[in-house]
């Protein structure tokens, strides 16, 4: 594989705008009776001519579709959901009609995650200025303090706060490295471990495994939907293909799912009762089912769960930045009562003498 192919598949797969316009044009091409094949090769040299850097991604394909389905042809460069939603759909000649959900799709999870990390821009904020306020406190007014007050004359308060900003500073090259691996391993575990309490965690507002499991809800949601228009997949047929693509945390709920689903297999709406959805989200797929068809009730969920939760998203950002900013008042609060207090003993101190 070489360096322009692997850069191409780098760009494709990790912006989602680019995969978001290619299904888009390429739905209108095939609804227009275009041949698969010849828009690839068209792409392709487009993209030689203006060298944009995606030509080998497109004949990558082409040489791939020598033995194998379009649908197939795109695994590895396109995330998995989108393979599995691509090659399902082709199998039952939609392609065109998946596309367009997969632009809806792309266009949903871009504005949830634009609206997650403006959220997280109050708390990095905040814990930066605490952070910077801490290590100064450390290096430039703890010192003065000291040359007026000997240590064990501090008040409590302020004695607190140099405790804490001094070991923040001796030992800030491990708190930087037991910062990375926290991330890390959260990173690592939200689509990896999976179980009961995993389940409870995420039922608790405002962590992150919690808000990975409602922005996989609605992919789950979208491609169940897609699947189950297909003549071809029934929603155990539907269940079992999409646990082929799943990480091992969602294909731990659907193989609950397909347990359940023996013992109800009259009221498929209860075997998506594993923890997967909120319960919000799972009492409108009840009571959409018991008003109409199951695969037609998933069908007028998928998009609306979605503006759903955007809606969410937003509310949680709000909640999110408020409370960032109860926290920075709050240090504030602290640090003012610490250098009243302070300033009230220094006065006790030198009228004493």
């Amino acid at each position: 594989m070489t360096w322009g192919l692997k850069f191409a598949k780098f760009r494709f797969k990790a912006f989602a705008a680019n995969r978001k316009d290619f299904y888009e044009d390429f739905a209108m091409a095939l609804r227009d009776g275009a041949a698969t094949i010849d828009l690839l090769k068209t792409r392709a040299q487009r993209a030689r001519r203006r060298r944009t850097g995606l030509a080998p991604l497109y004949e990558h394909w082409l040489h791939k579709m020598r033995r194998m389905s379009f649908g197939y042809a795109l695994q590895h460069t396109v995330p998995a959901f989108e393979t599995m939603v691509l090659t399902a759909a082709e199998e039952d000649g939609r392609i065109d009609e998946a596309m367009d959900y997969l632009g809806r799709s792309i266009e949903i999870k871009g504005k949830t995650q634009s609206i997650y990390f403006v959220s997280l821009a109050s708390p990095i904020i905040s814990a930066v200025v605490l952070l910077g306020f801490l290590i100064s406190y450390a290096l430039v007014i703890a010192p003065e303090y000291l040359q007026i007050l000997p240590l064990e004359k501090w008040p409590a308060l302020t004695k607190s706060i140099y405790f804490l900003s001094s070991v923040l500073v001796n030992n800030g090259v491990f708190f930087m490295a037991l910062c990375a691996a926290s991330f890390a391993a959260v990173m690592w575990s939200r689509p990896n471990w999976y179980g009961r309490i995993r389940k409870r965690i995420e039922r608790l507002p405002f962590n992150p495994w919690s808000s990975y499991r409602d922005n996989e809800s609605n992919n789950f949601l979208i491609a169940l939907s897609i699947l189950l228009q297909s003549n071809n997949h029934g929603i155990k047929e539907a269940l079992e293909m999409m646990r082929r693509f799943a990480s091992p945390w969602l294909a731990w709920h659907i193989t609950v799912m397909l347990h359940r689903l023996k013992l109800t297999p009259d009221r498929p709406a209860l075997a998506l009762d594993t923890g997967l959805f909120n319960q919000a989200t799972m009492d409108r797929i009840e009571d959409y089912a018991d008003r109409t068809e199951f695969n037609q009730a998933i069908y007028k969920l998928a998009f609306d769960s979605g503006e759903r939760f955007i809606k969410e998203a937003q509310r949680k950002a709000i909640i999110v930045s408020l409370l960032a900013m109860l926290l920075v008042a709050a240090a504030i609060l602290l640090i003012t009562m610490s250098n009243m207090q302070f300033a009230q003993v220094t006065e006790a101190s030198m009228k004493s003498l």
